[in-house]
């Protein structure tokens, strides 16, 4: 599958004329896979942004009701990225981000706030 994404296009030889219209159908074409592209990443980030909220939300939950230390913190940095290898993100830093992102919004964090957040992180 990964040689599908990284091989170049083969433009077939132009044995025929095209028909009218071709390469403005061709050009619309390309316009949707490029918004498929860029809707599919907004979803992406705006779940990441929910997924950071509700760990930072837990943690401070959890840290206000408990009375929790740093060393609880270290731990469940630790206990994640055993866990999840290969995502990045766990770290004790980000996890305080996330505790960070948490506090203003201590209710669900919204769509239009998480829509808006994904936008500016994915816009280039």
């Amino acid at each position: 599958m990964d040689s599908e994404l990284t091989a170049k296009a083969v433009v077939p030889a132009r044995t025929s004329e095209l028909p009218p219209g071709f390469c403005q159908m061709v050009d619309d074409l390309k316009s949707i896979v490029r918004g498929a592209h860029m809707r599919a990443q907004l979803k992406v980030n705006t779940e990441m942004l929910q997924m950071y909220w509700e760990i930072g939300r837990t943690i401070l939950t959890r840290q206000r009701s408990e009375k929790w230390g740093t060393k609880v913190i270290d731990r469940i940095s630790a206990e994640l990225r055993t866990e999840f290898p290969n995502q990045r993100g766990f770290s004790r830093s980000n996890l305080k981000y996330m505790q960070q992102m948490a506090r203003p919004w201590p209710d669900q964090l919204g769509q239009t706030a998480c829509w808006t957040i994904a936008a500016v992180r994915s816009y280039p």
